[in-house]
């Protein structure tokens, strides 16, 4: 084992404990190289986070860039599936925040209007299309976790001089890529058969799909199977909050960092007391111990023959 010198303490901080009531969530880009984040220096400051609070749904929409290896021809397919299929149901959505059904999504979804004068733009130098058109952003969705006993608690650490201050985590969010214009294609209605000039000027009618849901459970399969279908149209019935996205850089971020990562008044905090003394720490994180006058006196066993030795040496001393 080797002396204080070998290992000597650089630095110490006093720990404090922020806001515990103030929601932080951790976003989690799994196909995302950490050099290459979503802010605006690249490019890639999200347009708009949704959020469904009480079904846990989180959606981010990142914009692609329509300059370089950009489908032109996908890209106004897609845009036009996307533009109709936003007729359908209003506030409605895809994928599992739409409950698998039929739907589109909210404003801000893929198409960015045109700005300034003009009315096209030259993407690839061949072709002149409507920007507005387009598909311009990607969505990237996840689903918040509920807690469960036993789940570990992660937190957020921020030094400020010699402070260290704690900030709990209220949820990981791994977010994924989302494929609603191929959703929104799917939804398109198809063409009716030729040969019937009537049918071919008719504007095209929103078909409804009824979607077959099947999940397999255990011997309680049923409530599984209930309880997941009663999940998914939570999901779909429950409307999205918009938020405003705050690039990492700007002012409004730093004033955010300053006053909801660090405790402003940690004078007035009271102190952090242990609930258990040194002995029942070490009886908790080490291997039962074993008194060598007496082996078969292991654990708490031995603990309480300590104990009355400690009790009868004590009333000895004060019979003196």
């Amino acid at each position: 084992m080797g002396s204080d010198q070998d290992d000597p303490v650089i630095s110490s901080y006093d720990v404090f404990l922020t806001d515990s009531e103030i929601s932080r969530y951790v976003f989690q880009y799994l196909d995302r190289p950490q050099s290459k984040p979503y802010n605006e220096r690249r490019g890639q400051k999200p347009t708009v986070m949704r959020m469904k609070p009480d079904t846990g749904l989180v959606e981010l929409e990142v914009p692609i860039f329509t300059r370089c290896t950009y489908d032109v021809s996908k890209g106004l397919r897609y845009g036009e599936a996307m533009k109709k299929g936003r007729i359908t149901r209003d506030g409605g959505a895809y994928g599992m925040a739409g409950g698998f059904s039929s739907g589109n999504m909210p404003g801000g979804n893929g198409r960015v209007k045109a700005e300034g004068n003009g009315d096209v733009e030259v993407l690839d130098n061949k072709k002149v299309v409507d920007p507005s058109a387009l598909v311009r952003t990607q969505p990237l969705g996840g689903r918040i976790k509920p807690a469960e006993e036993g789940d570990p608690v992660y937190m957020l650490a921020t030094f400020k001089g010699k402070n260290l201050h704690l900030s709990p985590v209220t949820a990981v969010v791994q977010l994924h890529p989302q494929l609603h214009h191929l959703d929104a294609l799917d939804e398109m209605p198809k063409g009716r058969a030729k040969g019937k000039k009537d049918d071919e000027e008719r504007p095209a009618e929103i078909e409804a799909r009824a979607i077959d849901v099947k999940i397999k459970g255990a011997e309680d399969g049923g409530a599984v199977l209930h309880g997941n279908l009663d999940l998914l149209k939570r999901m779909q019935e429950e409307k999205w909050k918009t938020f405003d996205w705050v690039d990492a850089e700007t002012e409004e971020s730093w004033y955010t960092y300053e006053n909801y990562m660090m405790n402003q008044k940690p004078e007035e905090l009271p102190q952090l007391e242990s609930t258990i003394n040194s002995e029942d720490y070490l009886d908790g994180m080490s291997a039962p111990r074993i008194d060598p006058a007496r082996p078969e006196m292991t654990g708490w066993a031995m603990k309480q023959n300590r104990q009355r030795q400690k009790d009868g040496l004590s009333e000895s001393e004060d019979e003196r």
